[in-house]
């Protein structure tokens, strides 16, 4: 099961927390983004509970997070990259 989770965070926290966020086991991909949101995450897990645990006990706990908003994946169609040429 995956999620997509988008972060608000404190001016000049981000790299701290991209690492922090990246040291998260079931953290697959971390992305600093201009927008509304600062970062966002991409996290696998087996179900609905451990997503529920790893935002709320993992994720909402790193210093300098203000906000999250999380979305569950409810079907994805993932595309290869090229090869590299």
């Amino acid at each position: 099961m995956e999620a997509v989770v988008f972060l608000n965070v404190d001016i000049g926290s981000e790299d701290r927390i991209m690492e922090e966020l990246s040291a998260i086991p079931e953290v697959k991909a971390v992305y600093f983004v201009y927008g509304p949101y600062d970062i966002v995450v991409k996290i696998d897990a087996p179900d609905i509970e451990k997503i529920r645990s790893v935002v709320r006990d993992k994720i909402r706990k790193i210093d300098g997070i203000r906000s999250t908003t999380t979305l569950v994946v409810a079907k994805s169609h993932v595309k290869s990259a090229p090869p590299h040429v």
